[in-house]
């Protein structure tokens, strides 16, 4: 039997979510797994065998216990943050549960990719899509204002998550947690109800944004370019280097040009819909 499945990409944090907030968005990972005697990937023309440590053989074999072949089409830029890690686990996962008769159990799913992944705020993205407050133990869908748009722009240079965690202090101060609770109070609100009040409160994230900004000066760039051209909230897209932007119908144009003029030919802005599907 062949499975098949799909997962979208996620922007993980929005600011001042840090590991807890991710929203679904409409680029897409694709999956077939089909059993074989080997765990093996083709993708991109060209085929090889998968080590024990791969993740993709990880997902594979967590979900159906057997080795499968694997042929992935991914439209996820990878190490752009983006997510396109919990993509392409949740995708390898939703197949290869198909392919073992055991098709459609989306806590399984998530259950693995999580595993896998470390964190749960991209996978509950990849898996049950939309808005999503995510912890160990539990997932909030929550609410985003229909009138917000969605704007990415992904430099071309890679950003690997494990080097942005490790930029990270291992502690902070009382008066940045307290400062982070009250931004991701205010975001929260702000992207549900539009409120662009609410969502300049939301900016300046320092649990990250700060500690990072050395790694990708140009992310600071687009989020400040996104914001002068009329965006309600900017953001560094999960790990980074991407930059993500909300603004509205009226003023997207503004915005997607103003990144674009910063980013140059070193990589491409793109207007993105909400994937409110998930896993498929």
């Amino acid at each position: 039997m062949i499975g098949s499945a799909s997962a979208p990409a996620s922007s993980a944090n929005l600011g001042p979510g840090f590991d807890v907030l991710a929203l679904a968005l409409s680029l897409r990972c694709t999956a077939t797994a089909e059993p074989s005697e080997v765990m093996t990937l083709t993708e991109g023309g060209s085929t090889r065998r998968l080590g024990e440590g791969d993740r993709v053989a990880a997902a594979a074999r967590m979900a159906a216990g057997r080795p499968m072949h694997i042929t992935l089409s991914n439209e996820v830029p990878r190490a752009r943050g983006l997510g396109s890690s919990a993509a392409v686990v949740a995708a390898v996962a939703g197949a290869a549960l198909k392919a073992n008769g055991n098709g459609g159990d989306r806590q399984a799913v998530y259950a693995i990719v999580k595993g896998i992944e470390g964190h749960a705020d991209n996978a509950a993205a990849a898996v049950f899509g939309g808005l999503v407050a995510a912890t160990d133990t539990g997932i909030q869908q929550l609410q985003l204002h229909p009138s917000l748009r969605v704007v990415v722009a992904v430099p071309n240079e890679h950003l690997r998550t494990n080097e942005a965690r490790n930029a990270l202090p291992d502690t902070y101060d009382r008066g940045v947690a307290s400062r982070s609770l009250a931004r991701l109070a205010f975001l929260i609100e702000g992207l549900r109800t539009a409120n662009p009040g609410a969502l300049a409160e939301a900016g300046g994230d320092e649990l990250h944004e700060a500690p990072r900004s050395e790694l990708s000066p140009i992310t600071g760039e687009l989020m400040a370019a996104a914001r002068g051209a009329g965006a309600l909230h900017a953001a560094w897209s999960g790990a980074g280097p991407t930059a993500i932007a909300f603004t509205t119908a009226e003023r997207r144009g503004r915005v997607i040009g103003a990144m674009a003029n910063v980013l140059g030919p070193g990589g491409e802005v793109l207007a993105l819909a909400v994937d409110s599907e998930g896993l498929l």
